[in-house]
This record gives structure tokens, sequence and C-alpha cells, in this order.
């Protein structure tokens, strides 16, 4: 096994061309399997991706930027956000301190709640290595294979004049989450303009449901109603250890209607 510290990303890009090649951040979700088979570990430490900044509106956070540094960024920002939330009921302190932003997009693991909140905020993942330029975080996690070779430089997004609600269901605090749920509503003169709904730990990993979001789109918010999420809300989940497929599909529903009502949607 042979360690390389690539300083600048035409470096990384070339050792990622290298067979049994294995990137090393955080490193909490390494597996011993492939720690054995790596025959090229590239650590991402000495290369300049340990950020978080917001420019014109938009936010970048770079891929060696671990999970505390967006909380102390977006607490200082505003600390209501949905990624302060999320990411406050992920793992434990120690753990924050080294899992990062690449390795929880890219992965993403069990403990990570940022796929719901980076999926309703449409966020984009910029890549080097195979690919090279930016992708919507949805098709990094629809078309896995095609980023295979490929490592993540930074993810961005916008979270202008938006409102937002995230929760998850666990049996703990420190336990891994059964299922999470985002809203995200872009919202002018009290008229819904834009809809991002979207719940993870299902079957099919994770499900946008577009059918609420088309619901709610072009309403007032004192016009929304319980019943326009959760007509399209039948969310299918596996047998978990907080509970039956059929219980978590109905808590779903119940943590969908308080975010409508966290938001002032619903009456």
């Amino acid at each position: 096994m042979e360690w390389h510290w690539p300083k600048d990303l035409e470096e990384l890009a070339r050792l990622l061309k290298e067979e049994g090649a294995l990137i090393h951040a955080g490193g909490t979700a390494i597996r011993e399997e492939r720690i054995k088979s790596a025959v090229h570990v590239i650590d991402m430490s000495c290369l300049p991706l340990n950020y978080v900044k917001r420019q014109d509106g938009v936010w970048h956070i770079g891929a060696t930027a671990v999970l505390n540094d967006i909380i102390d960024a977006f607490e200082g920002a505003h600390g209501d956000h949905l990624l302060v939330k999320a990411l406050k009921n992920t793992a434990t302190t120690p753990l924050r301190n080294r899992i990062t932003v690449g390795g929880s997009v890219f992965l993403p693991p069990l403990w990570s709640n940022l796929m719901g909140p980076l999926l309703a905020l449409e966020a984009e993942v910029e890549v080097v290595g195979k690919l090279n330029g930016t992708y919507k975080y949805e098709d990094l996690l629809s078309k896995k294979a095609e980023f295979q070779g490929s490592a993540v430089k930074e993810i961005k997004f916008s979270d202008k004049n938006i409102m937002y609600f995230f929760d998850r269901f666990a049996r703990t605090a420190t336990d891994y989450s059964a299922f999470t749920v985002t809203i995200v509503l872009a919202v002018e003169t009290d008229v819904v303009k834009d809809a991002k709904i979207v719940v993870t730990g299902c079957k099919k990993i994770y499900e946008r449901l577009s059918q609420a979001e088309t619901k709610v789109i072009g309403k007032k918010l004192k016009e929304l109603t319980p019943e326009d999420i959760l007509e399209g809300a039948n969310v299918e989940f596996a047998d978990k250890p907080a509970g039956s497929g059929a219980y978590l599909a109905e808590v779903s529903k119940v943590f969908l209607c308080r975010g409508l009502e966290a938001l002032g949607c619903a009456r």
C-alpha cells in the first residue's frame, strides 16, 4: 500500500486513474475489506478544500470541510438553518470533527442526514477525476457507477428566499435515522412559487414527493392543508429496528404534517 498526499487537483486527478486507488479524508466510512484491496491511498488533507463560504447568495462547501465546520458557519449566518439541525443530529461531536462533506456526499453513509436537505436545496456537486465538472447531486445518487474514479471537490447551493423544515425519526438521539423529512418552499408574497419535499430512509433510499410539490405550488400559504402533502405521500419503507415498514410509513406522514405546521402552512 502506497500513500499519496496530492497538493493540487491535477495531481489528484492523475492519482485517481491508478488501479486500486482509495480516497482517504475523514476515514470514518472506510471498510476493512476496502483497506485490504487498496494499492494507492490518496489522502485529501493537503488539498485546499477545507472551506465553507458564501458568495453572491450561493454556499460553497469544500470536500474536506468536516460536519462541525458547516454547523459553525451556518449557526453564525442563521442558526435555525435546516443543515444545522440535520448535522447536529448526525453522529457525535468527536465524529463530526472527522466526517467530511465529500465522503458524506459521495457515499453517503447510513449515519449522514445530509441527503434530504441537499436534495431539497437542489445542490450541485463539482467533481474531478474520471468525470470533471458540476452535476446535480440527484444525478450523483442515481447514477453512482458513472462517478466511480472521481472525487468530490465541492458542493454548492442557494438558500435565498426560502422557508425550510427538517426532522428525523430515530429511537435515540445518537441512533441512525430511520427516516428524514425535508421540506423547502420558495415563497413570494405568501404564494408558494416552488417546493421540494424529500423523504429519505425508504425502500428507494430517497423519494421526492413530486405530486405533493405540484399540489402546493401556486397556492397561498394560508390555503395549504395537510391533504395537499399527504395525497402523494405513499412512501414505502422496509422493516427496521425503529419499527415495521407500515409503521414508519404512517409516522412519516405525521412528520410531513408537522412540517407544514412548522412552516405556518397548515391550520
